[in-house]
């Protein structure tokens, strides 16, 4: 038997995954394209390497540069376009890296690798390995604190939990039914500008888990937050197959914003459910589904609960859908996934008196400055914090289209939409400059799920079984050198 056949078949190329295999130096044509094609050209071999290099630089240059300009009001951080205060620290426990990155490698070569692997399998151990690995970097400065602070309960506590009490002294359905009204009330600006969603899922937890079980809590958000790796491999598999999908989510999975943030950030959660959406919507655009749409609406109200970010991914989908299969046919999906979507929010309002509405009329205004700055330092903060593979290559994937995969026309949308709302005036906005690396969790797993698709690509025309897969866990550690990186680097806030 020849060395490939163990391979994921690289020639499964049509929408949804379902293709013929073939040889491994063959891309299946899709409707679209025509005749079936030769795999890479030589200069696919050599430029995503190149781009990541160039990419790395223009990276340096920008933060090096905003190292010296003048402070421009940033609070307690006077040097952006990191959201954190620069304090280097590399404590003895950043060693405890080294076998989880080499763990998280592993995994990434092996589901990437070999096909007898069953999804759901693949799936699981690149979120146990990713929540391993997330554990680890956290430690890099020393502080086993960091992965509880995100949750900390006392009334001094920057976060939502510090405000977890009032759902403990008025009980969950009136303090969600009271929601806009205790607003003024919060001790914490998070806890003013997002749904009572939040408050419930904290407070869930807490009840499953007890009060002082703060440590078992912070690993099940972690958990949680890995599984957007789940979309990361849908959108992939999805617009090139299942290998291309498997890459995303190791790339996901391995890219320094999730591991450095899903043991501290709630925005981590936040995009499980908008990113499932967005997957559902790209599938429901490639198999004209309306009942696949009326999830993708009911899982998007489901996230409303808890952020009005959301409404990004609906504005986006609404542009993608009527871009990508028209009008009439688009119109029939939204409507269905209008009706999914009313319908959670109408079961919520029942069981629990949600009124999501009224909690974003009652959420403060942002009086930052506005500062010219940002339309690069948001951009940029956010490339940062993607790490390398999904900066160059997953960019490249977003706005260029690859041979032998579809139009990620959802996530080019987004990824516009998102560029063009940071650079208008917070007031309007109320986005807080300066934080997109954390406000924008939800656009790691899509930009993955394109970094996915290129890599596909790219190590589709490499001949041996190892090297393939080689790329894949070179990029893991790539990926969580970074994040080890910036974690020591900085002392990073919620």
């Amino acid at each position: 038997m020849d060395e490939r056949d163990d391979d994921l078949p690289d020639a499964s190329r049509e929408p949804g995954g379902a293709g013929t295999a073939g040889s491994a130096t063959t891309l299946i044509d899709r409707p679209d394209d025509g005749p079936a094609e030769q795999m890479p050209e030589p200069r696919w071999r050599y430029w995503p390497a190149v781009a990541m290099v160039a990419t790395g630089a223009a990276l340096y240059g920008f933060w090096k540069l905003s190292q010296v300009l003048p402070p421009i009001g940033y609070g307690y951080f006077a040097r952006p376009p990191i959201y954190g205060i620069m304090i280097p620290i590399w404590d003895d426990l950043a060693l405890t890296v080294i076998p989880a990155a080499v763990l998280l490698a592993g995994v990434g070569w092996m589901v990437t690798s070999w096909r007898r692997l069953p999804t759901w399998l693949a799936l699981a151990l690149v979120v146990v390995a990713g929540v391993v690995a997330a554990t680890t970097v956290n430690l890099v400065r020393g502080q086993v604190g960091e992965l509880t602070r995100g949750i900390a309960t006392g009334p001094k506590s920057p976060y939502y939990t510090s405000d977890l009490h009032f759902v403990y002294e008025l009980g969950l359905r009136e303090f969600v039914e009271r929601h806009p009204e205790l607003s003024d009330k919060f001790h914490s600006y998070n806890s003013r500008t997002h749904p009572a969603g939040v408050f419930v899922f904290l407070y869930l937890l807490f009840r499953i888990f007890g009060a002082s079980q703060s440590m078992r809590v912070a690993v099940v958000i972690a958990v949680v937050a890995f599984t957007s790796a789940i979309s990361a491999w849908l959108i992939g598999r999805t617009l090139a197959g299942e290998r291309a999908g498997r890459i995303g989510a190791v790339l996901f999975a391995a890219a320094p914003a999730p591991l450095m943030m899903a043991y501290s950030n709630l925005d981590t959660v936040f995009a499980v459910p908008m990113t499932l959406s967005a997957a559902l919507f790209v599938l429901a655009a490639q198999r004209r589904s309306a009942a696949v749409a009326a999830a993708a609406g009911a899982v998007l109200a489901a996230g409303t609960l808890m952020t009005f970010a959301t409404s990004f991914i609906a504005l986006a989908a609404a542009v993608a859908l009527v871009i990508q299969i028209g009008w009439r046919a688009a119109a029939r999906l939204l409507v269905a996934a209008a009706v999914g979507g009313l319908a959670v929010l109408a079961l919520a309002w029942l069981v629990l008196g949600f009124d999501v509405l009224a909690s974003y009329q009652v959420s403060p205004k942002v009086g930052t400055p506005y500062n010219w700055y940002w339309l690069v330092g948001s951009p940029a903060a956010w490339l940062m914090y993607a790490g390398l593979p999904l900066a160059a290559l997953g960019v490249y994937g977003v706005f260029r289209k690859v041979p032998g995969a579809g139009r990620p026309v959802l996530v080019t949308t987004l990824v516009l939409l998102m560029l063009a709302w940071a650079a208008l005036p917070s007031e309007l906005t109320k986005l807080r400059p300066g934080e997109v690396e954390r406000t924008w969790m939800f656009l790691y797993p899509l930009v993955a799920a394109c970094a996915g698709v290129v890599v596909d690509r790219w190590t589709a025309g490499f001949d041996r079984r190892w090297l393939r897969g080689g790329v894949v866990a070179g990029l893991v550690l790539l990926s969580v050198g970074q994040a080890v990186f910036l974690q020591g680097l900085y002392n990073n806030f919620f």
